[in-house]
């Protein structure tokens, strides 16, 4: 845990020292709303694959650009998938109605670089990213269910590709890639001694505190995770732009059972510039 905390000070000291030297300030702060489609197999929970649309899918943004680029996002998402339709079932002798699963993903990115233009019309940013990904999972099977949880705690690198096709519209692609994690996760008997002694306190920040402490730090050979962006940002004027963002999230894992998740997000944007 001491190697997270570090990595957690050194983020703080860049973001201040980028912060405090920086001129030229162009800053941006969006809203952002679309649909989004999972597709999920957790062996942990079931051998089934698990599919969903939802919306909205939301995110909020924060990016500045000077001498060093940040960004700062965040995004949530509800899904509630069900194998098959609504069914009823009895207990007591009293008929009830079994409910989907509900998965809620958060994630909370922070990606610090620099910018370098290739042409007039071109520019690549590449730099160091900090992720953070919260998956609470609940999956319901007619009168029980079962709580789950993923948490991962990434530091990589990430690029981003921007291409001018005029004054007003920019098309950009981007790619996140964590290298090592701080991964918690579910066991796979699900409701263990441990997991009942975490949950004992019936406080939410103790109980997910004590979930984050379970974990362990992993490399590519545990867990292979990526973040694929594709953007179309229209600049309406000097304060205002708009734009579409297609965002594929991978995950694999493998500890202790297998996990194998595509979610796939398109999202419609509102940016004020200032």
């Amino acid at each position: 845990m001491k190697s997270t905390t570090i990595i957690f000070i050194l983020l703080a000291l860049s973001v201040n020292l980028g912060f405090s030297q920086e001129e030229g300030k162009k800053n941006s702060l969006g809203l952002s709303l679309g649909y989004a489609q999972l597709q999920r197999q957790d062996l942990i929970f079931s051998p089934f694959v698990h599919r969903d649309t939802s919306f909205p899918s939301v995110g909020i943004h924060f990016e500045r650009r000077s001498k060093l680029y940040h960004k700062v996002a965040v995004n949530y998402v509800n899904f509630d998938p069900m194998l098959d339709g609504p069914f009823d079932f009895f207990l007591d002798g009293e008929q009830e109605t079994a409910y989907p699963h509900s998965l809620n993903f958060v994630d909370l990115d922070y990606l610090i670089g620099k910018s370098k233009m290739i042409n007039d019309r071109s520019s690549i940013i590449k730099g160091v990213l900090f992720s953070t990904n919260i998956q609470a999972l609940n999956y319901v099977y007619g009168r029980i269910s079962s709580f789950g949880y993923l948490a991962t705690i990434g530091l990589g690198i990430f690029g981003n590709y921007e291409y001018d096709l005029n004054e007003r519209n920019t098309l950009s692609v981007s790619l996140r890639l964590p290298l090592v994690f701080w991964k918690a996760r579910s066991p796979y008997l699900v409701n263990d001694d441990e997991f009942i002694e975490n949950i004992s306190s019936h406080s939410g920040l103790k109980t997910f505190a004590a979930f984050l402490g379970d974990g362990k730090p992993v490399t590519l050979n545990r867990i292979q995770q990526f973040d694929l962006m594709m953007k179309y940002s229209y600049q309406v004027n000097e304060r205002w732009g708009i734009g579409a963002t297609y965002w594929l999230e991978f995950i694999h894992s493998n500890d202790p059972r297998g996990l194998l998740s595509f979610r796939n997000t398109l999202n419609f944007s509102g940016t004020y510039l200032f």
